[in-house]
């Protein structure tokens, strides 16, 4: 169910090339020379070396889940005391919002370490939003 949207999501691998970008936004990059060439790794790679225990991703990911639902639950009683047309519209979605995280937590418990991964990732690592 939510398990098959998670395997569908696009690979970490992907990155856009930032050659022309002069922003200064294209992420840190830390260079290590072993012998007598350097390695360049970026921040997002060391973040992905140092991923946690399953465990501790599977709680992580429990209590950011639980603050999003939280936060979908103070804004629908928000939406619930203004009488603004098309509330009841913005009141289902957000209603379908906090099922489809509840079923994602629900699932969650019984994930394999490539689903718990993948997700951890998007997360905490590529900060994008679950839904």
């Amino acid at each position: 169910m939510l398990v098959a949207e998670i395997n569908e999501l696009p690979s970490e691998n992907m990155a856009e090339d930032r050659s022309g970008d002069w922003s200064g936004a294209g992420g840190a990059v830390a260079t290590t020379g072993h012998g007598g060439g350097t390695q360049q790794m970026s921040a997002r790679d060391q973040a992905l070396a140092s991923l946690p225990q399953p465990a501790a991703m599977q709680k992580q990911l429990e209590a950011h889940i639980r603050s999003e639902v939280k936060d979908l639950r103070t804004q629908a009683r928000v939406i619930i005391r203004s009488r603004k047309p098309g509330s009841a519209y913005a009141l289902a979605q957000m209603y379908a919002k906090i099922r489809h995280l509840n079923a994602l937590l629900a699932d969650l418990l019984e994930a394999s370490y490539d689903v718990l991964k993948r997700l951890f990732v998007k997360v905490f690592i590529d900060r994008q939003t679950i839904g």
